[in-house]
């Protein structure tokens, strides 16, 4: 078994996938965009292992980012990573994906002092956000609870965060054009597979049984309850 995970995120119109060997170096990255993911992402993934000339039961770990983000994304990258998970016995490590992407903020700074405020689109007029701040140990490490907020109360909400002062990007930043927003594109797989490694070290694995997106909100769709027949 080799040292290699595959990591992939689609929690973003963009679907992206990276290979990171147990360092946390970067084999291979590709993405691409689509309204939807599932013509693409498992393409995405072949591409990445025949790179590296490496079939999927060889790799030591699969990543994967939770969410919160688009709903169908979402379930096409994590029923795609339990797949392969499942049938080659891998372990399967999934992340946050605002973890994710504050880890993509961060790094973009340059070792400047910010709290980074991971932004994702939630539809509806509305965004997922978070804060963190840069941690030796764990990567990052949160300041502001992640939670769903109206894009016109995002302004307040970056106003009662505690100090170094914000650092904002993601799709729902673009979305709602934030003012001052970074040009970060993320959530990026890299750092799922960076976060996915710590879990690793700390020997946590996600359990493939009860696995599910990080979705943020109730979906749109629910089943209709049928009604009681009377007795």
């Amino acid at each position: 078994m080799s040292d290699l995970l595959l990591c992939l995120d689609t929690s973003t119109p963009t679907a992206r996938v990276a290979i990171l060997d147990g360092a946390g170096g970067v084999r291979h990255a590709a993405e691409a965009t689509a309204e939807r993911h599932s013509s693409h992402v498992l393409p995405l993934c072949a591409e990445a292992l025949r790179a590296l000339s490496i079939a999927p039961a060889d790799l030591a770990g699969i990543a994967c980012g939770g969410g919160p983000g688009s709903f169908t994304g979402l379930r096409v990258g994590l029923s795609t990573v339990k797949g392969l998970a499942l049938a080659t016995g891998v372990p399967l490590h999934v992340v946050s994906s605002l973890q994710a992407l504050a880890l993509d903020i961060l790094a973009s700074r340059d070792g400047a002092v910010v709290t980074a405020v991971p932004c994702l689109d939630a539809g509806k007029g509305e965004v997922y956000v978070g804060g963190y701040v840069g941690d030796d140990a764990a990567l990052v490490r949160e300041t502001a609870p992640d939670c769903r907020i109206a894009a016109g109360a995002l302004g307040d909400w970056l106003a009662a965060l505690p100090a170094p002062p914000p650092a904002v990007a993601g799709n729902g930043a673009e979305r709602h054009a934030v003012a001052g927003r970074l040009a970060v594109a993320g959530p990026s797989a890299v750092s799922v597979g960076r976060l996915a490694l710590l879990q690793r070290r700390r020997g946590e694995v996600t359990n493939l049984a009860t696995a599910v997106p990080i979705y943020g909100r109730p979906p749109d769709i629910t089943v209709k309850k049928t009604p009681k027949q009377a007795p």
